[in-house]
């Protein structure tokens, strides 16, 4: 056969060519995907989704009367959602984690998420109309005080605010943006005001100088706006980023607003404030941990307890003011333990100094080491740390401040307050992460409480090895326990899910609790970025341990001490049942074991599922199995359930076909 030997080359150029090309764009697609951990953003808001329930079974006796002028709101008396005296949206979200430096105790934070916490239907990854932030009708048509008159442009009424992009968050892209508009109530119209694009908070400070940016704005059209039924809004515009996994998927691009003030009487330069206040303070009285087992606290409370709290105080005007710092702490009792004084002291605005460095009022010692259970037979107890700061305080400013702390001791040890900023994954398939947990005393690991951050259609509900490594000079060794398990969102969504262990593991000093993934997904575990423990967190993609590079704490808690209550054993694991061979060889695998003693057993069902958890193999529990031909060589999981649907053993299956 004569073959065509220029149309062969060719053709074999034309294949190379075309094989690079999608190589290449493989690649370009698959970058995110180098080996690596990652941070993501939140693609649910839980503190949202459950106040968004509550939301709709309360009766509100808000007022539907137009609001009269000031409207001013700094947040820090709200949670979650601002308050509906003075707002109708409730896609925002109040909070402190998300805001880096702020002017003061909470902001409110535009997203990509909806009034139930979820990534809006509408969402793409172009720009799209996101979040809404409205303002209830105010009356800029009159004042009533000290008599009734009509409003004019002579009053110079001005809006101000501050604003951040990103913060602790995700930064919104160049395209994405944040938009103010007024409302004209005469002629039902919306007007764009003002705008900024996206950006990170880096390139931000760069172009401001500043964390936050102030505008203040004049309403001189009074033909436009000087009536009844004036709002003002803010939208934000974001878009999801585009990657080919949707577990790796985030798309919060964060706006945080604060010090929101409306009134007459103002102009362009007033932008200072008689406001003494908190903007944080510790979240923890312990060294270590932001909370941990009581038992292992009054082992050694000496080592334990902190010497010094940490506040941050804000003085937004421009002069100093001669100010008083304390702080109690209280028992679950309400009965005072301690107090402290850091005296008299003169608050200088933070435009100038920045925040509060004068050691009594933002480093105040700890004095006296919180009460401990002598017979070590408590694991939990609850305390209170009430802060206060007083200036020249009047009744007409707001140079006075109180915050009160929760100190919490349970079971379980933790570095994370609670409430996650982003969410943390390492990738490809076979990576490990794992954080160090240190003790004071021998005690028994039970469980491990694990946050994920739910993700657009349960995207992260992969298999992966849960697992406990001890000690070798400061990074794991030998593996302890590994199991296999996955998130289960039907059973609990966006909060943190506990994992029991088979057989309680001995512990001392120092060991690792981790993972190992099994597929290129994002995990996507709760990252909390206001707290710093990243010297504690591990990854492995390469056959190294490193520290990560994020700061912040990863939302794994192991639980230790007494049995858990209320927990049954795995009642399958319990009847000697064994599989083999494993790995599988052919594609037959052999069961033995009580369920089995009388042959076929058609009250359990026996499920094999691959590592993207994909249903591969059903069968009535039988001594032998016949498996699918096509089955490739991989992990597998082999789970047995009842008839009532428990889930009665599960096991990890290997298949290795020559």
């Amino acid at each position: 056969m004569k073959i065509d030997i220029e149309h062969w080359f060719l053709r074999s150029r034309m294949l190379k060519i075309i094989r690079n090309i999608l190589l290449l764009l493989l690649c370009f697609l698959l970058k995110p995907l180098i080996a690596q951990e990652i941070l993501s953003g939140l693609e649910y808001n839980p503190a949202v989704g459950r106040e968004s329930k509550v939301l709709l079974l309360k009766k509100t006796n808000q007022e539907t009367s137009s609001l009269l002028l000031p409207f001013f709101d700094d947040f820090s008396k709200s949670e979650v959602f601002p308050d509906p005296n003075l707002w109708d949206d409730h896609n925002v979200y109040v909070n402190q984690g998300f805001a880096f430096n702020p002017p003061n105790y909470r902001v409110v934070t535009l997203d990509a998420l909806d009034s139930t916490g979820k990534v809006y239907a509408h969402a793409t990854h172009t720009p799209f109309e996101a979040d809404r932030f409205t303002s209830r009708p105010i009356r800029l048509d009159s004042i009533f005080s000290p008599a009734p008159r009509a409003l004019r442009k002579a009053d110079s009424i001005y809006l101000s605010f501050y604003f951040q992009p990103q913060g602790h968050g995700n930064p919104p892209q160049k395209n994405d943006s944040l938009i103010l508009y007024f409302y004209n109530s005469r002629d039902s119209i919306w007007n764009r005001i003002w705008a900024t694009p996206g950006m990170s908070i880096d390139t931000f400070y760069a172009h401001h100088k500043s964390w936050w940016k102030q505008v203040n704005i004049w309403i001189y059209d009074s033909a436009q706006y000087y009536h009844d039924g004036f709002r003002f809004r803010f939208v934000n515009y974001a878009s999801l980023a585009n990657n080919v996994l949707p577990s790796w998927q985030s798309s919060m691009d964060h706006w945080n607003l604060d010090y929101i003030y409306l009134n007459k009487n103002r102009y362009h330069s007033d932008t200072v404030y008689r406001d003494l206040g908190f903007v944080n303070v510790s979240t923890s009285m312990l060294k270590t941990y932001n909370s941990m087992p009581y038992t292992h606290y009054s082992n050694d409370p000496v080592k334990e307890m902190n010497d010094t709290l940490y506040t941050v105080i804000s003085n937004l005007d421009i002069v100093a003011h001669p100010s008083n710092y304390s702080f109690a702490v209280f028992d679950g009792n309400h009965q005072q333990i301690t107090s402290y004084s850091g005296g008299s002291y003169p608050v200088y605005p933070v435009y100038d100094s920045g925040y509060v460095k004068y050691k009594p009022f933002a480093r105040p010692r700890i004095t006296t080491i919180l009460p401990i259970d002598p017979l070590g037979q408590k694991d939990s107890a609850d305390f209170t740390v009430r802060h206060v700061i007083i200036g020249d305080y009047t009744p007409e400013d707001r140079l006075f401040d109180t915050l009160e702390v929760k100190q919490i001791f349970r079971n379980y040890f933790a570095y994370d307050d609670g409430t996650p900023e982003a969410g943390y994954g390492v990738t490809p398939s076979g990576s490990m992460a794992a954080v160090r947990f240190s003790l004071n005393m021998k005690d028994t690991l039970r469980a491990v409480k694990i946050y994920f951050n739910s993700t657009r259609s349960n995207a992260n509900e992969q298999y992966f090895f849960l697992c406990v490594w001890d000690d070798n000079n400061g990074l794991p060794q030998n593996l302890l326990y590994d199991t296999i398990v996955k998130p289960d969102f039907a059973a609990n969504i966006n909060d943190f899910q506990t994992f029991i262990f088979e057989k309680p593991i001995p512990v001392r000093n120092a060991f690792y609790v981790g993972f190992i993934t099994t597929t290129d997904d994002n995990l996507n575990i709760g990252f909390d970025r206001s707290r710093n423990s990243s010297a504690m967190n591990l990854f492995n993609t390469g056959g190294q341990w490193l520290p990560s590079q994020f700061k912040g704490s990863l939302m794994i808690r192991p639980i230790v001490g007494k049995p858990l209550a209320g927990v049954s054993k795995d009642k399958g694991n319990s009847k000697n049942l064994a599989v083999f061979p494993n790995p599988v060889i052919e594609n037959v695998i052999y069961l033995s074991g009580e369920l089995l003693l009388n042959g076929i057993n058609e009250n359990f069902t026996l499920s094999l599922f691959n590592s993207n958890g994909q249903l591969v193999f059903r069968s009535y529990l039988k001594p032998r199995l016949d498996l699918p031909p096509s089955l490739s060589n991989g992990i597998y999981i082999l789970q047995i359930r009842g008839k009532n649907g428990d889930i009665v053993y599960t096991t990890k299956l290997a298949v290795s076909k020559i």
